[in-house]
C-alpha cells in the first residue's frame, strides 16, 4: 500500500501482492509530501518439513526511513531492520505467514524514481535440525528462495497540460471551421 500525504490531503493506493507499485504526485505539491509505503512480507515454507523463520531481515533502502512507532515488531541494527515475531510460530510445508513493515519517504523534486526494497529470512530452523537445501539464511544472496524484493516508483504526475493544450487546439480548429462555413454561407446568400 502507498499513502501520499500533503496539504491537498491523503491519497491511498492499494496493491494486491504486487512486486512493482507506482504512484504519481502533482509537481506543485511534491515538496512537503510524505509517502508511506506498507510492505507485506510473506514467508512461505516451500520445503517438506515444518520450520520456523526465527528472524526476518529487511535491507532498508537509503531513501526510506524507519520508525519504531510505526513498526512495533521491528528493530534496526546498522543498515538492516529485523523482525522476530514469527520465531515461535511453526510454518508447515506449503504454509505462509506474513509480517508488515511500514517505511516513509519525505519527497523533494530531486528524489523521485524507483526504490527497491529487499527482505530475507535471516535465521531459520526446524525441529529436525535440517539445513535448507537451496538457500542460506542471512547471506544476502540474490536468486535464493529465502529472499524477495519489491519496487516502488514515485513519479511526477504528467498529462494535465497536454489535455488542456489538445482541448484548446480542438476548440481553435472547430472555431476556424465554423468561421469558414459562415463566410462561405454568407457569400452564397449575397450572390
Amino acid at each position: 500500500k502507498i499513502v501520499i500525504q500533503n496539504k491537498a490531503g491523503t491519497t491511498v493506493k492499494e496493491y494486491d501482492n504486487e512486486t512493482v507499485a507506482k504512484a504519481e504526485i502533482d509537481a506543485k505539491k511534491i515538496n512537503g509530501t510524505t509517502v508511506i509505503v506498507e510492505y507485506k512480507i510473506k514467508v512461505t515454507n516451500a520445503g517438506k518439513v515444518p520450520g520456523y523463520a526465527r528472524k526476518i531481515a529487511d535491507y532498508i533502502p537509503n531513501d526510506l526511513k524507519f520508525s519504531s512507532e510505526l513498526n512495533k515488531d521491528w528493530y534496526q541494527t546498522g543498515n538492516a531492520l529485523y523482525n522476530a515475531s514469527l520465531a515461535n510460530e511453526v510454518i508447515n510445508a506449503g504454509e505462509s505467514k506474513e509480517v508488515t513493515l511500514t517505511l516513509t519517504k519525505a519527497m523533494t523534486e530531486n528524489n523521485t524514481g524507483r526504490t527497491n526494497n529487499t527482505a530475507e529470512i535471516a535465521e531459520a530452523y526446524n525441529d529436525l535440525g535440517l539445513s535448507d537445501t537451496n538457500s542460506t539464511p542471512g547471506n544476502k544472496k540474490q536468486g535464493e528462495n529465502d529472499m524477495g524484493s519489491a519496487d516502488v516508483i514515485i513519479s511526477i504526475k504528467t498529462g494535465g497540460i497536454v489535455y488542456v493544450s489538445i482541448a484548446v487546439a480542438v476548440v481553435k480548429v472547430l472555431a476556424g471551421a465554423a468561421f469558414i462555413i459562415i463566410k462561405i454561407k454568407n457569400k452564397k446568400e449575397n450572390m
